[in-house]
């Protein structure tokens, strides 16, 4: 009885105390922003993370790929509809109608139209990103030096792929918008902004 006490005991410092103090500790101390959800400040308040997909509703900021549970982080997950579901259907035409009704061409990148498996896919394609830049400008009235500093910013995001073998070249929505607001801060290039939220 004792020796089994004590072998509880042991095992719980072990395993319960110790190694997860030890990992916490080493995570804080080799990836502090990491550990911490990477998450993203403006002004001294958080805004999101550079890893979970959020909405931009305004038109003067690159959209978010679509989410199956709007973007809600503690119901990640896509919305199992299959390709002959009519729902799916459905949707997808309303994306398409959004797009095109905003003066996109055909044919909207796919990325614009589905959602992804997770539903908080925080990146987009270059493709889609490059995209969304003449429905901005239209929408903002950045003009011709306003279009330049965009497409160097979609230039300057552009992340590649892992080593340069695993995956393929992706834009972050969220970094790309804070790096867009700063546009709009100036008042030469648009009044009235609203803070991304």
């Amino acid at each position: 009885m004792i020796r089994a006490f004590l072998q509880l005991s042991i095992w719980t410092l072990i395993c319960g105390i110790f190694y997860p103090a030890l990992v916490y500790g080493f995570s804080k101390l080799s990836f502090p922003k990491q550990s911490s959800g990477s998450l993203v400040e403006l002004d001294g308040r958080v805004i999101g993370s550079e890893l979970l997909a959020q909405s931009f509703e305004s038109e003067k900021y690159f959209h978010s790929r679509p989410s199956a549970v709007e973007f809600n982080s503690s119901s990640s997950g896509a919305s199992n509809l299959g390709p002959t579901s009519s729902d799916l259907a459905k949707k997808v035409e309303e994306r398409r109608k959004y797009w095109i009704g905003r003066g996109g061409t055909e044919p909207v990148p796919a990325e614009l139209l589905y959602a992804s498996a997770s539903g908080l896919d925080p990146h987009l394609s270059p493709e889609a990103i490059r995209y969304q830049i003449p429905l901005i400008v239209k929408d903002t009235g950045i003009g011709d030096e306003g279009l330049i500093l965009l497409n160097r910013f979609v230039k300057e995001s552009v992340e590649f792929p892992e080593w340069g073998l695993f995956g393929s070249s992706k834009i972050n929505v969220l970094k790309l918008n804070l790096k867009l607001k700063s546009i709009y801060s100036e008042e030469k290039f648009l009044k009235n902004d609203k803070s991304i939220k």
